[in-house]
């Protein structure tokens, strides 16, 4: 009985001491450099997204400002074009809701769709334009524009007739003032935080804690990820969460022709995020592509031998192909061939556990967002 006494002294000391093995390698694991993940999100990727945003909110504030004073369809056309320019870099800035951007909740009034079209009218006849208020996320931002540059009427001549002899036309053109002012001073409140002292704090938390930059910014990705590509623009109106789908909730429903487009886009800006590439540029920096290196994680079951990594760029770029068969006019794909817009869910639906269950839980970092549409 001594010598089996001794044994099992022996083995649990044994175990202990690989028990210590084990969490000495998780605390060097988590030693990466954190800090230089996050001075590359600032000033390769979130500063300079920004300051392009700004750049193109100037350029469509400005060419409203021209269509609202000599409305014709050459100005329309160039406030069409402002629009589509600022809603493409806005895919880009769009996932980092953290801050004042969280705060003030910027993404909800920048890009809450379907836009509520009768409340719009109701707002355009009183001659109401005030947006401030939590109910008023679906009559503003693109969307709302996405209704006041392309769906006044069934074709140029009619939508034109709104902003000229239609006897509410200087309610229109208050209207679209009041959208495109709105957004501008939305996203400037959140350019200023970061100019003036949020920008050194967010680089300054580089501990792995709950309100730590990283983690907080893993969550913001994840749910733009996970929330705003896969299930607003592709899964809801594709009907992956009800029993029928819905054409006419895809984004820019309107315009007709750049909810692909879009769509692109924002999935460029999550695989760039992920692999911190510069943005507008070709070099690359410290990432969660390289915090994964560095931890060497890979995947599970038959893909055990790729590291996570790969796995996640690999079905970034699947992501990308998958998508790029839709329609230009993702509303018209639901109606002629649903089934490619499921097949695109899927794939982007790969890369949402890659990253929300096995990244994060190689980095010991826990998602914070409910999860209430039964994926």
């Amino acid at each position: 009985m001594r010598k089996i006494g001794l044994l099992l002294i022996v083995v649990a000391q044994l175990l202990w001491s690989c028990g210590l093995n084990n969490s000495d390698s998780e605390v060097v694991a988590d030693k990466y450099d954190r800090k230089a993940i996050l001075v590359n999100w600032v000033d390769n990727n979130i500063m300079p997204s920004f300051q392009q945003y700004k750049s193109k909110l100037e350029n469509l504030k400005s060419a409203s400002d021209d269509f609202i004073a000599t409305p014709d369809m050459a100005q329309l056309e160039e406030v069409r074009q402002k629009w589509l320019e600022a809603y493409k870099t806005y895919q880009y800035i769009s996932m980092f809701t953290i801050g004042k951007a969280d705060e003030i909740q910027l993404s909800k009034y920048s890009n809450t769709y379907p836009t509520a079209t009768e409340q719009i009218a109701v707002k355009i006849d009183s001659g109401n334009f005030d947006l401030n208020g939590a109910s008023f996320d679906v009559v503003q931002g693109f969307p709302a524009l996405d209704y006041m540059l392309f769906g006044l009427g069934e074709n140029e001549n009619a939508i034109l007739e709104r902003y000229t002899t239609n006897t509410n036309a200087d309610k229109y053109k208050g209207y679209l003032s009041a959208l495109v002012n709105r957004l501008t001073l939305l996203f400037n409140t959140v350019y200023d935080d970061w100019q003036s002292g949020y920008k050194a704090i967010f680089i300054q938390k580089s501990d792995n804690t709950a309100s730590g930059s990283v983690n907080r910014m893993v969550n913001a990705y994840i749910h733009f990820y996970e929330k705003d590509i896969r299930t607003a623009k592709i899964g809801y109106p594709a009907g992956k969460f009800s029993t029928e789908t819905y054409p006419d909730k895809v984004e820019a429903y309107y315009s007709k022709k750049y909810s692909k487009e879009l769509l692109l886009e924002s999935i460029m800006a999550a695989q760039n995020f992920f692999e911190g590439k510069h943005f507008n540029g070709n070099e690359s920096g410290p990432s969660l592509k390289s915090y994964l290196d560095y931890l060497t994680i890979k995947g599970k079951s038959e893909e055990s031998g790729i590291l996570l990594s790969k796995l996640i760029s690999n079905q970034f770029y699947k992501s990308l192909y998958t998508a790029n068969l839709l329609l230009p006019d993702l509303s018209q794909q639901i109606i002629t061939d649903n089934t490619k817009m499921t097949a695109t869910f899927n794939v982007l639906q790969r890369n949402v556990a890659y990253m929300k269950s096995d990244m994060t839980s190689a980095m010991s970092i826990a998602i914070d967002y409910a999860d209430t549409d039964g994926d």
